[in-house]
């Protein structure tokens, strides 16, 4: 973890109920690891329980004792990473793991969290003048985290500007409409030399209850989950740097 990061105790933040990212290390599996999810069931002295949603042959493939998972849960307006290690897990039908509870769980913010290549249709309203918004304008998502997004534009957009999105399906979340700040204004250079760019944007906490923007936390675990498990590789995007087009998963440079 970040020696910079900020640490809480791990009973201020974890709870029963929360959805909790594993990341289970596998020699086989894409970037070395596997993923799953579940929900803290327990919270004891010394462990805690989650409860799985996976396969049969997935909760029988248990790491060994002692092996060190990468756990995830989400905070307001931030997620809580930690490491655990792998205790035991019950007999079926029951699928649960038990797992070492962590003395302190590490604070980052959303946008450095999972981020997801995502194509998807986009209404983006841009900053027009004295503080209000021009008309929506149709364009294209290029991914998608539990604390922001980016998408392709014609134009710059100046840094820090408040925007309105509007995606009329995330996948398992529905209709996501917020506002954001920008960030991030990247050119990126077309297979053809036209230079668009990838705005990314955070949103704005107050558009969220804490039980939706959880909610949007674990569609977008999911959605790693299902990229990882169709064999395809999470693009390491770099947004801060000047790109080209084959830097990004194919069913984004068409919309380039």
């Amino acid at each position: 973890m970040p020696d910079n990061a900020e640490t809480k105790r791990a009973e201020e933040v974890l709870r029963p109920g929360q959805f909790v990212h594993l990341g289970i290390p596998d020699e086989d599996a894409e970037d070395g690891l596997r993923i799953m999810q579940g929900r803290l069931i327990e919270l004891a002295l010394r462990y805690f329980a989650v409860e799985l949603k996976c396969p049969v042959k997935e909760f029988l493939s248990s790491p060994d004792a002692g092996t060190e998972i990468a756990c995830a849960v989400a905070g307001d307006g931030c997620v809580y990473r930690f490491p655990a290690g792998f205790r035991s897990s019950t007999r079926l039908p029951e699928q649960q793991w038990f797992l070492d509870k962590p003395e302190t769980v590490s604070r980052i913010q959303m946008r450095e969290f999972v981020r997801v290549p995502l194509e998807l249709p986009i209404a983006v309203r841009l900053p027009g003048g004295h503080g209000s918004l021009h008309t929506a304008k149709d364009t294209t998502l290029v991914d998608i985290s539990g604390g922001g997004l980016s998408f392709v534009n014609d134009g710059k957009v100046l840094l820090s500007a408040n925007i309105a999105v509007d995606i009329p399906e995330v996948p398992g979340y529905g209709q996501l409409k917020a506002h954001a700040r920008v960030k991030r204004c990247t050119p990126i250079t077309t297979p053809t030399g036209r230079t668009v760019y990838h705005i990314g944007a955070e949103f704005e906490a107050d558009d969220f209850s804490h039980a939706e923007q959880e909610r949007l936390i674990q569609t977008v675990f999911d959605l790693q989950r299902s990229y990882l498990q169709r064999g395809l590789r999470m693009p390491n995007i770099d947004h801060t740097h000047r790109s080209s087009a084959k830097d990004f998963p194919e069913e984004v440079q068409k919309d380039l």
